[in-house]
């Protein structure tokens, strides 16, 4: 079993993506720490239903269900 760090958020301006050059943590906690105060579902799973995320602004457990409901038909 591999202990490498596994992130699928190409998005590389959030401070919070371990995979961005400014990052210096190698994990996703901080960004899922974020997401559940804030009642929100981190953007990677919105890309793993729909890679083009541009035209959404409501990443609430209920925008996530619109747009699984919009994306998967």
């Amino acid at each position: 079993m591999s202990d490498e760090h596994f992130c699928t958020c190409t998005d590389l301006e959030c401070p919070l993506n371990p995979n961005s050059p400014g990052c210096r943590h190698s994990t996703c906690d901080r960004c899922i720490r974020k997401c559940l105060k804030a009642g929100e579902i981190p953007s990677c799973f919105f890309k793993a239903v729909h890679d083009d995320t541009s035209g959404n602004d409501d990443w609430t457990y209920r925008g996530f269900l619109g747009w699984v409901t919009c994306h998967l038909e």
